[in-house]
């Protein structure tokens, strides 16, 4: 019985650790535009003849990226930093996101943030994971949420609005 109930002490123990190393410093929660210009922050460099309705791409499309970040919605305003990676479109209105959002000004400057999941672009609101980080956001844990602030019909573009959840990893 006491063998059974230290077993059990500890599986509760190393179910709880992340949570007692990963709120090391204040959570993190910034309010951030990405501007998403293809032929020009966007590259297409795999297509497929399978289209996809109401989309820019068909399926199976990969997009390489590297879109500004702003603190506002025109892209005059501040940049921050990019979001580099990659994004593919599913058969849906949906896409898969394997991209950094990588600081290049102000507080994080040189740190990035990992982020993963799929942006069912239909949605008013959707949530991508932070997977991870570097610099700032070592190991961070957290989400995004996206809204589209605005889309350019004629060329594909669009400005998305960020509000980053980020809990850096005690180190």
């Amino acid at each position: 019985m006491a063998s059974q109930t230290r077993i059990l002490l500890s599986l509760l123990f190393l179910s709880l650790s992340p949570l007692l190393i990963s709120c090391d410093k204040d959570p993190v929660h910034l309010h951030f535009y990405v501007h998403m210009l293809p032929n020009k922050t966007e590259v297409l460099v795999a297509k497929s003849d399978i289209p996809v309705p109401g989309s820019f791409y068909n399926f199976g499309s990969v997009i390489v990226l590297d879109n500004l970040i702003t603190e506002g919605p025109e892209n005059t305003s501040y940049p921050l930093g990019r979001t580099q990676g990659l994004m593919s479109v599913m058969n849906s209105l949906t896409v898969a996101w394997a991209a950094n959002i990588v600081f290049t000004a102000g507080q994080y400057n040189g740190s990035s943030l990992a982020i993963l999941g799929t942006d069912d672009v239909s949605q008013p609101i959707r949530e991508l994971a932070i997977a991870g980080g570097s610099g700032y956001f070592r190991m961070a844990q957290g989400y995004i949420t996206i809204k589209t602030y605005s889309v350019d019909f004629n060329t594909g573009g669009a400005e998305i609005e960020v509000d980053l959840y980020a809990y850096p990893a005690k180190y």
